[in-house]
């Protein structure tokens, strides 16, 4: 073998190991790329989803709450019909019945007001558990996001840890900007050899 063959062999080895380790960090890069992206998608949609909880447990509030206010109204206003009713009964009976039959009427609206009061305390109970509930499943999506994000954050800083290792192994280049940074995403990057 001559001197110009291995010339051209030795020249075309180190050629031959740039390009794979270009391909390398295309990958890596690749890779982190699709780390962010796939972080985000799950961000937005842990967000949507918890936005649509949200809604959907006020809407069933509110329609549970006009639901028990309207009970509320129809009891209060039937238990007042009553009233009136045994009020206008009672008149027609003799002096000596009038008595017992108001105080049966008074019980009777006594008896329906605690039956209101008592369905309005229930459906005041139910509203705040409906309530909690939402603020829970709010604070489970939270925290879920919060756990994804760090997942992303622990992943991109492994790759840049794989990435400086990869780099330390990789001869000396004459660039003088690292691996790391050519893994980091172009629009945050500085371009230095284009």
């Amino acid at each position: 073998m001559d001197e110009s063959e291995r010339t051209d062999e030795s020249t075309a080895a180190p050629a031959a190991e740039s390009g794979s380790y270009a391909a390398v960090g295309d990958r890596v890069t690749g890779i982190l790329e699709a780390a962010e992206e796939a972080a985000e998608k799950i961000r937005e949609e842990a967000k949507q989803h918890a936005s649509e909880l949200e809604r959907q447990g006020r809407v069933e509030a509110d329609r549970l709450k006009r639901e028990l206010t309207e009970d509320e109204r129809n009891l209060r206003t039937e238990a007042e019909e009553y009233a009136r009713d045994m009020r206008l009964a009672v008149e027609a009976y003799a002096t000596q019945h009038r008595r017992q039959a108001e105080e049966e009427a008074r019980t009777i609206v006594a008896e329906a007001e605690k039956q209101s009061t008592g369905r309005r305390e229930a459906a005041e109970q139910m509203v705040r558990q409906v309530e909690a509930d939402v603020k829970d499943r709010q604070e489970r999506l939270r925290a879920e996001v919060r756990m994804l994000e760090q997942r992303k954050r622990d992943a991109v800083e492994r790759l840049r840890e794989i990435a400086a290792v990869v780099q330390d192994v990789l001869p000396t280049r004459e660039r003088p900007d690292s691996m790391v940074s050519d893994l980091k995403p172009e629009r945050q990057a500085a371009p230095s050899d284009r």
